[in-house]
Parts: C-alpha cells; structure tokens; sequence
C-alpha cells in the first residue's frame, strides 16, 4: 500500500505531536530544576526496530543518540517476548548511554499483541552518586563518575515502585526524592507515548501505523540527499579543540575530513586526539549524535523530520582509543566539550565548501556548575545547572544572546525556581556581558555573567567549561568572541579560576561565573553603522568596542 502525500503528512505530524506531548508530561512531572526548568531531557518515537521515527523540539544531542542506546540494548537482551509490562533501562555510555547523568528508558508499544515501536526518552538525573556529590573531576575510571546501569529488560510491576530495580538504584543516589520524581517521570511520559499510538492506531489501523513509521524515515532520507547533493563534491578538512584535560595545558583537538559525493556524505576522524584520563572524553553514543546534529543544523530546514532517515545519506569513521570514541571504562562525565568540538570541526570543514551557509562559531560549550552541601541535620542539598553562552552570527542574522548551544537547547532556569529549593544561596545578579560578541557584519551574540552568594557554610562548587582559553572563532573575516572565566568573590580577594575545578567556598563567598557570546560572521567593517548604533543603544557593545572594531559611527 502506497501512501498520498497528505496521508503521510498527517501521521509523521501525528507522530511529531505524540512526542513532544511526552515532552510536556516529562518535564511538568518532574521534580529537579535540572529536568523541570532547564528541560535536559528528550523524548521519542521510534519503530519496533529502534530507528528513531519522530522526536520532540528538545535537546539534539539526547535525542540523536537514543537510537544508538537501543541498538545496543538490543543486542545485549532478549527482547523476543517483550510485553506491556517490560521496559528497557540504561545509563551505561559503552552500551549506548551517553554519559552516567542520563537515564535512559524506552517502553514497547504493543497493539493487539504486535510490536509497533518504541516510547523513549532520556533525562539528565542531579545525582548518580559516584566519588564526590557534584563533578569529580580526578575520576580517572567511569565507576568513580556514579552507579553504571547496563542494558536492563525490567517488569516494571515487580521491579519499580519499592520493586528491587528501585531499592538498587535509588540506594545509590545522595538525592534519592529528587532522582525518583525524576524517573517517574520518564516512565510517565513513555505511558503517554504508548497511549497516545495506541489511540492512533485505533483511528487509521496498525498497518497504517507501520507504513507511515517506515515511509516517513524514506522521506526524510531522500530530503537529506537532496540537501546534502547542493554541496559541491569534494573534501575538506575541519579541526576544533577543548582548552585542555583536568590540570592540563595542551589543547584537545577534533580533526575531522568531510567528503560529499553524489549525495552521500563521509566524515572520517581520525587525527582526532587519544582519548584522555580524565572526564572530558566523550561516549561514542554522544560524537555520533552530535555528528548528526552537525549536519542537520547546516542543511536540514523545518520540513525535513528529524529522524533516523536523515542518517542514512552519512558515513562516520571515529577511531576507537579516541577523544570521541575511548575505550571502556574511561570516565565521560564533561563529554559534552569534545562533542561540541564535533560540531565545531564538522561546521569548520563545510564553511570551506558552503561559506554563506555556516555561521560562526557561537560559544559552543556546557558549563556544569554545581554547588553542593553536605548537613548534619538534613538531606544534602545539590544545585547543578547547564549553562550556554552567545551564538556565532551567520550571513543575514546576528548571533542570538545567553542560549544554551545547539547540541543542549536547554532553558535557562528562573532565578526565582532556585532560590526557592536552594535557601542557602542566593543570586546577585544574572545579565549579559557587553562586548562579549564578536564583531562582524554580522555580530555574534552576547554571553552572559552569573553571581550566585553562598549564604551558609559547608558548600563546595564543582564544575567544568570551555572556552576559558581559546576564543569560539569568526568566519568570513568576522571576530573571535570573548572567552570565559569564572571567579571566587571572598571580601577584597578574588580568586580566578580555571575551567574544571572544585573548591570549598565560605559563607559570604560570590561565584561568579562569565561565559563569552559568539563570533562574528563578515568583515566588521560591512556592518550598516545603523546596527552599529542600535547595538550601542541597546548597551550591547560599548564605545570603545566600536571604535575598535567599526570605526565608531562616522
């Protein structure tokens, strides 16, 4: 059976709609700022062989990989005589996971007893417990990084709700309230993927549901290579790099060769660094997502769907033993600043091929920022956040403010949500940085500055960022952005930090956090001198920095 065009656009738009409702149940269900505000979760649809069919307008990264996640389950557990009650559950990034942080869980769709598909999603969790509440950053084994859950096929009426897969879990977590709202809220949002499709299925009938779920992946993967054929043939090379390893100085480069031919693309990185001892590896499941993203923000319009079809048109080599692929065991907890690099050697590569149609490199970096404390006469207190920076400018737009980065697309959460579970601290200010773009005809976008007073004793901050020594660069004769910094305010003294550390603070200290805009996108000196003002006018750049960069107004 053959379907009408309309047809098809219904269903795949029916599919689009599901997701993105368990979206809206996952994130309005759960109980940490980190899931509930800043939305570092994703949810999917997939078919009954794991390809990712449809998935909701949240985070890339996690939604690129969870297909990966269940390929790799699969291939460990006997999903044979899979039933309504089962569920598969992971975190582990050598088996698909990401990193330790992301609980992964995918519930079947089962119709009159046929396998249709999959529910899926993924949500970042505050605590996995591991070495140290917070980052440890001297983990040098994935263990010391939290508990590590392989592929699991659980019943989900015998192991959860008090079941024995909960007591071993939430027994390893310091914030076990907040991590159980959380994963009941994972397994929420899959209930409503399941009956929601159910529902459908009732309305158009399983075959239908089966041939738009596999027509829809054909769709998209002839929309790729179509997008991908309006690139010349040819091959370039792209690299960027990570400041450095915990303690380190020598940077962490990303090589990648980009080649198109005929509407097939390959992207082969080897030259990449060897991957590392410490947390700023990154899983294979997370290069591989962000590789994808890479290309889909470059070519892939509104129309194209964001699902597994557009993958089929891309061959990617990542050398096992690399920063992006490392072999077991190696610790991922900051994968996601090698990943980024990804991105960024991918977009390096093509704007040599396609130049008005990459912009700039933005920020392009997570900062995860915790602050933690430990109680005599209460349950610890964890406040971790997912902080971006300014997007890179691009040929006819500016570069957006104080965003989390593509792969991330997190929220920013409200001040007035942490101040309200989190007493101890409160937040002096949260603004963005002037001068902090780069200048361009099109100016990247504006970092921002974060100060966050610490009200009691016993609290220790932990984190990692990029960024803090290499500049995201300018394209086209456009300028490098500012880089970031972080910084303790203790009285008079202030005490400049370097990108990972952890440090115990003191009653009255201020953290205060600064992360660089974007790039700029075109010879500065193209720029109209009416943007130029209105940027002054707004106190996005100051005088001095136009005068530098524009000439001032005359």
């Amino acid at each position: 059976m053959s379907y009408e065009a309309t047809q098809l656009a219904i269903l795949a738009n029916a599919f689009h709609a599901i997701a993105d409702e368990m979206g809206a149940i996952l994130t309005r269900s759960a109980f940490s700022t980190i899931v509930r505000e800043a939305r570092d979760c994703a949810t999917a649809l997939l078919d009954a062989e794991g390809n990712v069919v449809a998935q909701a307008e949240m985070i890339p990264i996690h939604n690129g990989g969870l297909s990966e996640a269940f390929r790799a389950a699969a291939a460990q557990l006997d999903l044979s005589a899979i039933g309504p009650d089962h569920a598969v559950f992971l975190n582990d990034p050598y088996a698909g996971g990401q990193h330790l942080n992301d609980f992964i869980l995918f519930q079947p769709i089962i119709i009159d007893d046929e396998l249709i598909g999959w529910a899926g999603n993924t949500a970042h969790h505050l605590d996995v417990g591991g070495g140290g509440a917070g980052i440890n950053i001297d983990a040098d084994e994935l263990i010391q990084e939290g508990i590590v859950i392989p592929p699991l096929l659980i019943e989900m009426s015998r192991d959860l709700h008090g079941g024995p897969i909960d007591r071993l879990i939430f027994a390893n977590i310091r914030t076990p309230e907040l991590g159980r709202g959380d994963f009941y809220a994972q397994l929420a949002a899959n209930r409503t993927g399941v009956e929601r499709m159910t529902e459908l299925a009732g309305r158009v009938g399983v075959r239908a549901i089966r041939e738009a779920m596999a027509e829809t992946l054909l769709y998209a993967e002839r929309r790729m290579r179509a997008a991908i054929a309006t690139i010349p043939d040819g091959s370039w090379t792209g690299e960027a790099s990570v400041d450095a390893d915990v303690r380190g100085s020598t940077p962490l480069t990303v090589r990648v060769a980009v080649t198109v031919s005929q509407g097939a693309m390959t992207l082969d990185f080897e030259g990449t660094a060897p991957q590392v001892s410490s947390m700023f590896n990154s899983s294979r499941s997370s290069s591989l997502a962000s590789a994808i993203s890479a290309i889909r923000s470059v070519l892939a319009d509104k129309t194209i769907p964001a699902n597994d079809g557009c993958n089929r048109a891309i061959s990617i080599n990542m050398p096992q033993g690399s920063l992006i692929n490392p072999m077991p065991g190696r610790p991922v907890r900051a994968r996601i600043e090698a990943s980024y690099r990804v991105l960024d050697a991918i977009h390096d590569a093509l704007s040599q091929a396609i130049p008005d149609r990459v912009p700039a490199q933005g920020y392009n970096s997570t900062t995860g920022l915790y602050l933690t404390q430990t109680r005599d006469n209460g349950p610890m207190r964890i406040y971790g956040d997912v902080l971006g920076g300014g997007y890179g400018g691009a040929l006819g737009y500016d570069g957006a403010h104080a965003l989390a980065g593509v792969l991330s697309s997190s929220r920013n959460t409200p001040i007035e949500a942490i101040e309200q579970i989190h007493p101890h601290l409160r937040m002096r200010h949260y603004r963005l940085v002037p001068d902090s773009c780069g200048a361009g005809e099109f100016r990247g976008g504006l970092g921002f500055s974060r100060a966050i007073e610490v009200l009691e004793d016993g609290v220790v901050l932990s984190y990692y960022s990029d960024h803090f020594v290499y500049p995201p660069r300018g394209k086209n004769g456009g300028r490098d952005a500012a880089t970031g910094s972080l910084r303790v305010w203790r009285g008079s003294e202030v005490i400049n930090l370097p990108s990972t550390d952890v440090v115990p603070l003191m009653k009255g200290d201020i953290v205060e956090l600064s992360v660089g805009g974007g790039a700029g996108w075109g010879a500065p000196e193209r720029r109209s001198p009416g943007r130029v003002a209105a940027d002054l006018a707004d106190g996005l750049i100051t005088k001095a920095f136009a005068e530098r960069h524009y000439g001032g107004l005359s």
